[in-house]
């Protein structure tokens, strides 16, 4: 019998639009830096390290992600805003900081919101005289 949550997840994920996976990726971040501090405080190390390090890569596929041609000066600036993430996580996780980890997660927390609603506007948008709602994709260049 299959995991009903494995199953849940990967249908959400194959049918997410880019914004949603774009949410989808904050979501899993902020959650390995939560994990992460958790590990800090119970002085368990290699699973604060391995959590920083999920964290770090989410992070890095966020960068990867950015169409820097179509996205012009917000995607030069969120490169940014997602390398001094790695960077305070890469020194958090050197010194087991948990206070750069929560900095970090609390960048991340505003950039999900700002992606969400985005996506909220974006996924649905109400055709005038008709009662019909119409699920409309994003188009994401940074």
């Amino acid at each position: 019998m299959k995991n009903p949550i494995k199953t849940y997840l990967k249908n959400e994920i194959e049918g997410a639009t880019k914004g949603k996976l774009v949410l989808l990726l904050y979501d899993g971040a902020i959650k390995y830096m939560k994990l992460a501090c958790k590990y800090i405080d119970d002085k368990n190390i290699p699973e604060a390290h391995l959590n920083i390090v999920k964290a770090e890569n989410i992070i890095y596929e966020l960068m990867s992600t950015l169409n820097m041609e179509a996205g012009g000066e917000i995607a030069e600036n969120l490169l940014k805003l997602y390398d001094f993430m790695v960077y305070q996580l890469i020194m958090a996780n050197k010194d087991k900081d948990k206070s750069k980890i929560e900095s970090v997660i609390k960048i991340m927390m505003i950039l999900r919101e700002g992606w969400k609603q985005i996506v909220d506007k974006e996924e649905k948008v109400d055709i005038k005289g008709n009662d019909e709602v119409v699920q409309k994709k994003i188009n994401i260049s940074g």
